[in-house]
């Protein structure tokens, strides 16, 4: 039994629960030490980099706007050159200025030049030329301009480039091949 005029005593904690809250605490602290340490031993590194990472930024920055120029002026020479190619025409009688040929591969022999000259609008067979090799017979034939074929644009797109009519696009069909991606392919004049 208690007496009731017995003062009651504290709980005592035991020295492991008290040595313990000082070890976290110095712990903590440490820990807080040792980042701050990382910090300051950093800092200066960090803005050496910082300022290394800005100057990429901006050479990258004035990269670009070079690069976005020159893909200007590229896409201006390729609208001018397809533009040229459309309004090119074949002249028979012009021996002065440059002419532009294609290889057409005939594996059957089975044309002479003048089907050759039909087939691909030439209104003179005899600017067309021809040679036997390994069994295959190769026109050199009068054409209208060469096109980069990157496979992502199709033979009826290609022929709207260059043609009036772009049911001509059959005009390149035949006379290269097989068109395959990253390759140029020849453009042959077309009936106007």
């Amino acid at each position: 039994m208690t007496d009731s005029n017995s003062v009651e005593e504290p709980i005592k904690q035991p020295a492991s629960v008290l040595t313990l809250s000082i070890v976290t605490f110095v712990a903590f602290v440490a820990f807080a030490g040792f980042i701050f340490y990382l910090y300051f031993f950093n800092e200066n590194k960090w803005q050496v980099d910082t300022t290394a990472y800005k100057q990429q930024v901006d050479s990258l920055k004035n990269l670009t706007q070079e690069l976005q120029v020159r893909l200007a002026s590229q896409e201006e020479y390729e609208s001018k050159r397809a533009q040229h190619v459309y309004e090119y025409r074949f002249d028979p009688f012009d021996s002065e200025n440059f002419r532009l040929y294609g290889l057409y591969r005939d594996v059957e022999k089975k044309y002479s030049t003048l089907d050759v000259a039909l087939m691909f609008n030439i209104s003179n067979a005899k600017s067309i030329k021809y040679s036997d090799v390994i069994g295959e017979r190769w026109f050199i034939v009068p054409i209208k301009g060469v096109h980069y074929y990157s496979g992502d644009e199709t033979i009826t797109e290609i022929a709207m480039k260059y043609y009036e009519d772009p049911a001509d696009s059959v005009l390149i069909t035949r006379f290269n091949l097989e068109p395959e991606a990253d390759m140029r392919l020849f453009i042959p004049f077309g009936k106007n």
